[in-house]
């Protein structure tokens, strides 16, 4: 017999095919046992079709988070589905499961090339989008440098909230209020002050001309963060010939986004270029001048500084700081307009805080880091809005084993479910913070003094910055910025009136919970004459 090259070619073929025919069936061999050794059963399904036609009427909608809660309430609190450009995925808002895949069994859950994918166009590779030991050492920078923050130290916002107080609006002739989107005005104020702790020098973006270079950054940052989905998306799955086309059509389509997110990195490259600089004609010159200034009192913290001890890479300190700055000023302003957004529709909570607030600090006294801390009623209300409106309501891991998690399988829901090696599951926070089996059947219902209840323990289910190893490092300073700008704003503002024109709170889809309507108020001032 004569072997020649399409016969050799055909053998070829049958040979890869033989092995990867073998291949499968050990793999899917092995995994069907090790299922059953742990009484693995399949979980709810919702058709791809279906699935993709509600995804798309919901983004239509704009009602993509409501659609989700409404998921897990029709199909069950764990189910499989496919999604838009996204092939075949877990959803589940089982406490239980976030448990074992945050903390219990977190080794063996990645963010994954998603995430990654998603998110180093804007922010490159940093502490929210890396993984193993790449994840291990941006943890081991970060971790050091925050936790040094002095959140004693209210100079940190004390100048940005005046600078907050001195753009708003004059007082309207004939009512006497002051009528203000607050929206735009705190992203900006918490811009101002996250830049300050981590870049050393504020953008101070409250006080300037739209033309002005700082405007310039934040309407990058903002378009950035607002397309990173839209942009995903179009590059994945069966939705990449769409993109494709789309990019082929129109080339310049995504020229916006790409620019904007090279304006973002241009402009904090600067400020880390210039602060090298510094390090080294310090190191050489300053060496006395340095001494002194680390035992000064009152020196101020700065993230960047701190970072640069630990490493001069320019590009590893931009990316750190931008991944800082995405968590340390969005979680902040999220939680405070959304705050200012119910307090507007409920006076009498509006009362209750403030009278708190005023009985705690006065008029004129600067809260401190303790008296804050003691102010239930002010803690109810934050809970109650990182309950109902957590900065980040989706989130997603991938396992990097075959692995199970406790629950979600059979007809009941309670039985353990299997999860292959390269699986995604995505948990909504938001849909889970709303489960009446944690929170009582009002859980849809704005209620802070519902944290009064010393029954409520909801551990695992409520989770407003993640959980486990990679809990939100900025945790504490969010929380304590979003206290003292709220009991200063209390101090200076009487009474909160809504001019929404729609009632209810509205998604803005960004990588950050943002109500789409913004924050439209009337405010009655202290007099202060």
């Amino acid at each position: 017999m004569i072997f020649t090259p399409q016969v050799l070619a055909v053998v070829a073929a049958i040979v890869l095919s033989l092995s990867y025919a073998f291949s499968w069936i050990s793999t899917w061999s092995r995994r069907r046992a090790f299922a059953a050794s742990y009484g693995c059963k399949p979980v709810p399904q919702l058709g791809r079709l279906r699935n993709c036609y509600l995804t798309s009427k919901a983004w239509k909608a704009r009602k993509l988070l409501d659609l989700l809660h409404w998921k897990y309430t029709a199909i069950g609190n764990t189910h499989e589905s496919s999604t838009v450009g996204l092939g075949t995925i877990i959803f589940t808002v089982d406490p239980e499961n976030l448990k074992t895949i945050l903390a219990t069994d977190f080794q063996k859950w990645d963010l994954g090339p998603r995430r990654r994918k998603l998110l180093s166009p804007l922010v490159g590779v940093g502490i929210f989008t890396s993984d193993g030991q790449a994840w291990e050492h941006s943890r081991s920078l970060i971790r050091p440098s925050f936790t040094k923050i002095r959140m004693s130290d209210s100079s940190m916002f004390e100048s940005h909230f005046q600078n907050f107080l001195s753009v708003l609006p004059r007082k309207n002739a004939v009512s006497g209020l002051v009528d203000v989107d607050l929206h735009p005005l705190i992203f900006r104020m918490t811009l101002d002050s996250a830049s300050e702790v981590l870049l050393g020098r504020s953008f101070e973006s409250q006080l300037q001309t739209p033309t002005s270079a700082t405007q310039g950054f934040m309407e990058a940052f903002d378009y950035a963060q607002l397309k990173t989905h839209s942009r995903y998306l179009s590059d994945r799955g069966y939705m990449k010939p769409l993109g494709m086309l789309m990019t082929s059509l129109f080339p310049n389509i995504w020229n916006t986004f790409d620019n904007s997110c090279s304006t973002v990195h241009r402009i904090v490259d600067g400020i880390v270029a210039d602060h090298l600089v510094f390090l080294e004609q310090r190191a050489l010159y300053g060496s006395q001048d340095e001494k002194e200034a680390d035992a000064a009192a009152n020196k101020k913290y700065v993230f960047l500084e701190e970072l640069a001890k630990e490493t001069r890479n320019p590009i590893e300190l931009r990316d750190e700081v931008l991944n800082m700055l995405v968590a340390g000023r969005d979680t902040t302003a999220s939680l405070l307009t959304t705050s200012l957004f119910m307090l507007a529709r409920h006076p009498e909570i509006w009362n209750r805080v403030r009278t708190e607030v005023i009985d705690a600090v006065g008029y004129d006294e600067i809260p401190e880091y303790e008296t804050l801390r003691n102010l239930k009623q002010l803690r109810n209300l934050f809970n109650e809005c990182l309950r109902l409106w957590p900065p980040v309501p989706l989130n997603s891991r991938e396992a990097n084993v075959d692995t199970v998690l406790p629950r979600g399988g059979g007809p009941d829901g309670r039985s353990p479910i299997f999860i292959k090696a390269g699986q995604s599951v995505n948990y909504h926070v938001y849909s889970m913070h709303r489960l009446p089996s944690i929170f009582g059947e009002d859980a849809d219902v704005f209620r802070p003094s519902r944290w009064d209840d010393p029954k409520l323990r909801p551990g695992w289910g409520y989770i407003p910055f993640n959980g486990g190893p990679r809990i939100c490092p900025g945790q504490q300073f969010a929380l304590t910025e979003a206290a003292y700008v709220l009991a200063r704003f209390m101090q200076h503002v009487e009474s909160i009136e809504r001019r929404d024109v729609e009632y209810d709170w509205a998604e803005r889809v960004a990588l950050v919970t943002k109500g789409r309507n913004g924050v439209k108020v009337a405010l009655k001032m202290v007099d202060r004459d």
